[in-house]
């Protein structure tokens, strides 16, 4: 076979001149050798397991590939590389499996393979650890990573919640503006297309582009007017009767700005208007990004109401709108009762669904008295007070006529300044025939004055839309917690020590 090989080499090795031809076909020579022998093992082997005996265990391989005779008596591996090597056929196919297992069944090899994995073994073992926490690394650097917005601002605090203490809350949501004339204009493509067919959404969606730049151009047009308008007043000496009547009559160019969208939607077991912390980030936004010349706020507002100081604050935040310059429209699809038609009463339009309820102008208030129980099981309370009406009514002692007409002199007190603001908002409403703690339907509630038109939110907004208007609902979203991300901290703080007895939480300090 090394005759054979050296046959086909020799022509190279005759055109090659010097020491390093001759290594090259050396080395090409033994290449030959090595694979003729494999695949002669190969393919003696393949033919004793077809046979149905099984190879028996030989001599060390490198015996085997040098004398393929032991192995293949019939010299047919040399006669294959032969008639490869003239270019006859092709070599039979090598059986890698059986390959692999004569060569594990080799003394050396087998004490090296045992000797291998065992070390592996053990240096995996070794390194399970520093592995784990590369992995978790990167798995918090993907995660933190990902939904990066470029066009966001990458301070730290960004986004963040104020807290009412001062400084920003741990959870950071993010201030989303969602455009109400793209999302028409998508419904607008789909259906021409689904109608229509590709050709004449695609003309559509042309047309609304340009739409767009016009608009754009039209509102530049008209700050810049404005702009010039406002140096005009400030250097005449028109009396501010006429520029207030030049003002009057551009009203139609005021109407033209932007329309911002909020929404409060109080739960109905939301006593205590947990939505106005949400409320009064996006209209410090709204405040912040808004033209009061020219832009309006729509709240879309559903609440049945709850406690006085929960509702009067989220009322307080909506007049810093109307502090701000801007005109505030109200549009109830629901409820809009107690404290939620306090909120409503802020605007200067209040619009609602047809079987909207509104109204529910009044105070209550219902406490549970168990003190006739405690009293029958055997148990005291006592209460240590300073001052006449420090404690009039309580569950843990026995209610006093006097103690009943201070706690309802309260609630009158409270119900006055409910009727007062209502009245002060809208003069037109008879104050003493609404202020009953009643509730009306829409048609009925527009009848004694409480709204203004008949017209749901969606209708409202569609209608600005279709008038020209830029509509953004704004809104903040929480970003949701990743559990893969707590289960990795999680992991952290246990490896790191901080589980123990002595570490308190920030927020229940905090809270404390």
């Amino acid at each position: 076979m090394v005759d054979a090989v050296a046959a086909v080499a020799a022509p190279a090795g005759a055109r090659a001149a010097g020491g390093v031809a001759r290594r090259r076909v050396r080395r090409a020579s033994l290449l030959a050798v090595a694979l003729g022998s494999a695949a002669a093992a190969s393919f003696a082997a393949s033919k004793a397991f077809a046979g149905g005996t099984p190879p028996a265990a030989g001599p060390p391989r490198r015996a085997g590939l040098v004398k393929h005779n032991a192995v293949d008596p019939s010299g047919a591996g040399a006669d294959a590389v032969s008639t490869a090597a003239s270019g006859g056929f092709s070599l039979p196919s090598f059986d890698v499996g059986a390959f692999f297992s004569g060569a594990l069944e080799n003394p050396t090899v087998s004490s090296m393979w045992a000797r291998y994995t065992s070390e592996v073994a053990r240096s995996l073992a070794d390194w399970t650890g520093p592995i784990v926490a590369l992995l978790l690394v990167a798995v918090i650097v993907l995660i933190r990573g990902k939904g990066g917005d470029d066009d966001t601002f990458q301070d730290e605090e960004e986004g963040a919640m104020m807290s009412p203490f001062g400084g920003s809350m741990s959870r950071k949501p993010q201030l989303k503006v969602k455009s109400w004339n793209q999302q028409v204009d998508r419904y607008a493509v789909a259906t021409t297309k689904a109608i229509k067919g590709k050709a004449a959404a695609v003309k559509l969606k042309q047309e609304l582009k340009e739409g767009y730049k016009k608009l754009e151009k039209e509102a530049a047009e008209a700050s810049k007017k404005k702009k010039e308008t406002d140096g005009e007043a400030k250097s005449s000496d028109k009396s501010v009767d006429s520029v207030d009547a030049k003002e009057s009559s551009d009203a139609e160019e005021v109407r033209t700005g932007r329309v911002w969208v909020l929404t409060f939607q109080g739960g109905r077991n939301d006593v205590t208007a947990s939505g106005v912390q949400q409320l009064r980030e996006e209209i410090t936004a709204v405040v912040s990004a808004a033209d009061p010349e020219r832009d309006e706020v729509v709240l879309k507002l559903d609440s049945p109401g709850g406690t006085v100081t929960g509702y009067g604050l989220a009322g307080a935040q909506l007049m810093r709108l109307r502090e701000a310059g801007l005109r505030l429209t109200v549009a109830i699809d629901q409820v809009a009762a107690s404290g939620g038609y306090l909120m409503a009463c802020t605007a200067h339009r209040i619009v609602c669904s047809p079987f909207a309820v509104i109204g529910s102008i009044g105070v209550v208030q219902e406490l549970p008295v168990v003190f006739e129980r405690l009293e029958r099981e055997g148990i005291k309370f006592e209460t240590t007070t300073a001052g006449k009406y420090k404690r009039t009514l309580t569950p843990f002692k026995e209610p006093t006529d006097e103690d009943r007409q201070k706690n309802k002199e309260d609630l009158l007190d409270v119900l006055k300044v409910f009727k007062d603001f209502v009245q002060s908002s809208r003069p037109s409403v008879d104050i003493e025939k609404v202020a009953t703690g009643e509730t009306w339907l829409g048609p009925l509630a527009k009848e004694r004055g409480l709204v203004d038109d008949l017209q749901t939110s969606d209708s409202l907004l569609l209608g600005l839309v279709r008038e020209g208007r830029q509509v953004l609902e704004v809104g903040l979203a929480q970003r949701p917690s990743n559990p893969l991300l707590q289960a990795v901290a999680s992991v952290a703080s246990a490896m790191s020590g901080g589980g123990g007895s002595g570490g308190g939480s920030p927020t229940a300090a905090a809270a404390a």
